[in-house]
């Protein structure tokens, strides 16, 4: 795999970023954000992993060290039981608009930037036999919606290739949306189509952050250390551009503004965005409606792999009868191999 096209000198240069972008699709930049932030809420995100036993017993908590016996994974329930105060933690969220970001998206666009108030926290348990979930090849734009936008991805934490960084593929982000079909790891989505030979990646020091269009095709590589690996990528666009109604809510809907909000000190951060009056359209779901009938075709044929998507029809679709059947067939699902097991 070949590394990553460093763009930190050319950091300060609105122009130059601007044709790396449109040529390449991604940045890498090495120390956008201090080193010091990033610790910060690594080790307060930590000590919420090990209150929920994901760490390992006896390990010190800054070591990250996870308990395979814990292992889960976005949708599961018991993922989320942990994972919900992960994500309103204000240290986290003030991160998404440190002012290096901020400065650095204004150069990029070449004017004023909004920070979507959604965001994405990654909590990927190391892999092993009868556990190897991370991020497959996908697109962001089907999640989004809304005007181009653009990723910024960061580990909390030193992250070497082999604990599960990044990687794209150049160039991929000028042919649009691509077919894609259902997938296992996060998102749930991956993208159909052979793209060997022309992966990027590389290590990742706490700060550093890989910048990409809301079309290029990337992955997480797979955690092959004894680590949990945590992460968040952030979405920025002009703010003179319209954002979807799905990028100004919480992760999934799954709290209220003010519910995330109950248990911060400061208040500079609250609803940031309503000076700023975006123009919010409706999401487009029709990629979302084409995975849904996937899904369900393949779990009325016994296809586990359905699963985590009907996990997430059950956990975030607005539909009354498309919610119910989904978790009848999630119940058929987990029934059969019940069956299959105690043969």
């Amino acid at each position: 795999m070949r590394a990553f096209t460093d763009s930190t000198p050319i950091m300060a240069d609105g122009p130059a970023l601007r044709r790396r972008m449109q040529e390449d699709g991604y940045l890498f930049l090495r120390g956008l954000l201090p080193r010091e932030a990033i610790l910060a809420a690594r080790a307060e995100l930590l000590e919420i992993a090990a209150r929920g036993g994901w760490l390992k017993p006896g390990a010190p908590i800054e070591a990250g060290v996870a308990n395979p016996s814990a292992a889960c994974k976005d949708p599961e329930p018991r993922y989320l039981e942990t994972f919900r105060p992960m994500w309103m933690n204000e240290a986290l969220h003030r991160l998404k608009r440190h002012p290096n970001t901020i400065g650095l998206f204004e150069r990029l666009f070449g004017e004023a930037v909004l920070a979507h108030p959604m965001f994405v926290l990654r909590n990927i348990f190391p892999a092993r036999e009868g556990f190897d979930f991370t991020t497959r090849p996908h697109q962001d734009r089907i999640h989004i919606g809304g005007a181009t936008s653009y990723a910024c991805w960061m580990p909390l934490g030193d992250c070497p290739m082999q604990k599960g960084s990044l990687a794209v593929v150049p160039g991929s982000h000028r042919k649009g949306v691509l077919e894609f079909r259902i997938g296992t790891g996060a998102g749930g989505l991956e993208t159909a189509g052979d793209f060997d030979g022309r992966w990027v990646s590389g290590d990742f020091q706490a700060g550093d952050a890989l910048i990409f269009c809301d079309t290029l095709v990337h992955e997480a590589l797979p955690n092959r250390t004894g680590e949990l690996r945590q992460s968040f990528d952030c979405r920025y666009q002009p703010a003179s551009q319209p954002v979807s109604e799905v990028s100004m809510q919480t992760y999934a809907n799954m709290f209220t503004w003010d519910e995330v909000y109950g248990s911060w000190q400061g208040t500079a951060e609250r609803y940031y965005w309503r000076a700023q009056e975006p123009k919010v359209v409706p999401f487009d779901t029709s990629y979302y409606e084409k995975r849904d009938e996937i899904a369900f075709a393949m779990a009325e044929r016994g296809e586990t792999a359905a699963r985590d998507t009907l996990l997430r029809i059950v956990q975030r679709d607005r539909d009354e009868g498309k919610r119910a059947r989904a978790q009848a067939l999630v119940t058929r699902l987990d029934s059969g191999n019940r069956g299959a097991m105690q043969n």
